[in-house]
């Protein structure tokens, strides 16, 4: 059988499939979602790290189908905010994970208080002691 190399033949557009509206983004940001394996509670929480306030019911709405009596229509710009905060909450608590990793063992003892410990992901401007997807979470402060 004869197998033609893809890397050699002209890109193609594939054909658009359905109109667009910016204004109603929502299948796009199900399609993320799932790609990224976001679910609604880390939205929220990135989304109040970088100060935006929303409420879990206003994320969800987001990812119902549009006959949903929830839903509620997401525009091209809050798609693009929720996917660079999302991002930029990921990127910060990995690198808390590496600071806390790089840390040497016997700089924190058993019995050092919870400040102590909170020092290496408080300098990659995350609140280790507070989980991200908790909704009443301390705002991060975050770069997008």
């Amino acid at each position: 059988m004869n197998v033609p190399d893809l890397s050699q033949l002209p890109y193609r557009h594939p054909p658009m499939t359905r109109g667009v509206d910016p204004k109603r983004m929502n299948w796009l940001w199900r399609l993320i979602c799932e790609l990224g394996s976001i679910d609604a509670n880390e939205v929220m929480a990135s989304l109040h790290a970088a100060g935006v306030p929303v409420d879990l019911r206003r994320v969800r709405s987001w990812t119902v189908n549009d006959r949903d009596a929830s839903f509620f229509p997401m525009t091209l710009a809050e798609m693009e905010r929720n996917v660079r905060t999302v991002l930029a909450l990921r990127l910060a608590q990995a690198e808390a994970a590496r600071n806390a990793a790089d840390a040497p063992p016997d700089a924190a003892p058993a019995d050092v208080d919870a400040d102590a410990t909170a020092a290496p992901a408080a300098e990659a401007g995350v609140d280790a002691a507070v989980p991200a997807a908790d909704p009443d979470a301390e705002a991060v402060p975050l770069e997008w």
